[in-house]
């Protein structure tokens, strides 16, 4: 069982790389941008996103208990520190323009060749890529829910379509599924693999028969950013399919087991032709010659590595142990992350954890389940107290309510001169509630700012942000708040 996501129906110049014959566009570097800058803004929802509600210190650099990210609680390599500080004195020289000797850095890990690599700033920018070099108006990407729906949204953005395939019983990704999702509209099929935020994998011999089933013209990207915390030997990557010559993408990170979430670094392995139709639409100098030199240094700590899965691996032993101590059910992970069924409202403890000193997340359609980050073990016992403490308030106070977020309704709609909008907001955070053409032009912004907790009403008086009115035709109306996403349709009658 699968289902088709929204559809895009803007129409902008063709990005596709006609993966069928892994051709060239003739559209220009600069074209490309223009495009990418245009419709960057208009990311529509795919499956939804999730929450982690902010919470304060007084210390505004102590991070206690945001074991939201999934980020390394060890910190960067002290060798990749070391080269920060080095690099710093050339902060005012520009940085090697195409990451060049990353590149090469990584091509000696892996034993490939450069022209296998590309490097960006983050997984963040990878995943643009490659849905920037393979998809466009009229493609289809095939990817399962829950998991990470970054490339979801880039496709929606580049005009392709979303095809969601259920994980299956045991919360493992369905590739028999998938291959039955295949179309001829198909240009990409997208895996996670440990899945986000299941922390499942998928079986080495069962990637093996499914990459041998996957028909010529598909390209298969699977996001291995948490590969290093990976301890069964059930698993492995998919690097050495490249020199086998399947078309596969493979997109690595240094934010999480190499602790450089804040500098910005990761990096796609593919074949030279894959690789160049990803590296064909990378813009220049997105990462710093000091996150370059640190991941240089970084790339040769396995010292560094090999602590960081050991803390993970206490981390989790002590989660597990307490999630049974207080009842909780708990999908076992291959990663630094865990998805614990609370029993009750996870949105509720969530903010009663929060109120703590505790971040975590919820969403992905599991309305019980709390995503939770490893940590160090100080973190990991008294967030174990927390939500004990959390999960007592839940059982005896019938007021702990989470706040609703949406974009509820528009009246009058279809409209003639002013419509009214109302919504609700679960947090402080800034919230924008902007007015798009069908083109993904940026028509009004309505509010851009923090307006609070609750319902809140605005009218759009079918002008655009210069005070002229606009045409008769449809409009997207976008709200965003956090990681949070709402879009509704309006019709203007004139």
């Amino acid at each position: 069982m699968f289902w088709v996501g929204p559809v895009s129906r803007f129409a902008f110049p063709s990005i596709s790389k006609q993966i069928k014959g892994l051709s060239k566009t003739t559209l220009s570097r600069r074209e490309f941008v223009h495009s990418a800058a245009v419709f960057s803004a208009m990311v529509l929802p795919g499956v939804g996103r999730i929450h982690a509600r902010p919470f304060s210190t007084i210390d505004p650099n102590d991070y206690v208990g945001r074991i939201c990210y999934n980020e390394n609680p060890l910190g960067p390599s002290p060798l990749a520190l070391a080269a920060l500080r080095d690099e710093a004195a050339l902060t005012h020289r520009y940085p090697d323009w195409l990451n060049s000797n990353v590149e090469n850095a990584v091509a000696d890990n892996f034993d490939l060749n450069q022209d296998n690599v590309c490097v960006g700033a983050g997984a963040t920018e990878m995943i643009q890529k490659v849905a920037d070099a393979f998809l466009g108006p009229g493609d289809e990407v095939i990817t399962a829910t829950p998991s990470y729906t970054q490339i979801a949204n880039e496709a929606i953005a580049n005009g392709a379509t979303v095809v969601y395939v259920p994980v299956d019983e045991n919360y493992i990704i369905d590739l028999d599924g998938i291959l039955s999702a295949i179309t001829n509209n198909t240009t990409l099929i997208s895996l996670v693999n440990p899945n986000n935020p299941l922390a499942r994998i998928i079986n080495k011999d069962d990637m093996a028969s499914f990459l041998a089933e996957v028909p010529d013209g598909v390209v298969v990207c699977v996001d291995e950013a948490y590969h290093e915390y990976v301890q069964t030997t059930n698993y492995e990557s998919c690097v050495p399919y490249i020199d086998q010559g399947i078309a596969i993408v493979i997109i690595r990170t240094l934010s999480k087991a190499y602790g450089l979430a804040g500098a910005r670094v990761g990096y796609t392995l593919a074949s030279t032709e894959l690789t160049d139709e990803i590296s064909d639409t990378q813009l220049y100098a997105t990462v710093s010659r000091a996150t370059q030199a640190a991941a240089i240094a970084g790339l040769d700590d396995l010292d560094h590595i090999s602590d960081t899965v050991s803390l993970n691996i206490n981390a989790k032993t002590i989660l597990y142990t307490g999630f049974t101590d207080l009842g909780l059910q708990y999908i076992p992970s291959e990663t630094n992350y865990i998805m614990v069924d609370t029993g009750t409202d996870a949105g509720a403890v969530l903010n009663a954890l929060a109120d703590s000193g505790y971040q975590v997340r919820t969403g992905w359609d599991m309305p019980q389940h709390l995503r939770v980050s490893t940590g160090t073990v100080d973190e990991m016992n008294g967030f174990l107290t927390a939500l004990a403490a959390a999960l007592d308030l839940q059982t005896t106070v019938n007021n702990i309510q989470p706040a609703i977020f949406g974009l509820h309704t528009v009246y009058p709609n279809p409209f003639n001169s002013s419509c009214t909008i109302k919504f609700s907001t679960l947090s402080d955070e800034k919230v924008s509630l902007v007015i798009y053409d069908t083109l993904g032009r940026k028509i009004k912004t309505i509010v851009s700012g923090t307006i609070g907790i609750g319902s809140h009403t605005l009218t759009w008086d079918g002008k655009n942000v210069f005070g002229k009115p606009v045409a008769s035709g449809i409009y997207i109306c976008n709200l965003i708040q956090g990681e949070l996403a709402a879009s509704k349709r309006i019709q203007l009658l004139k």
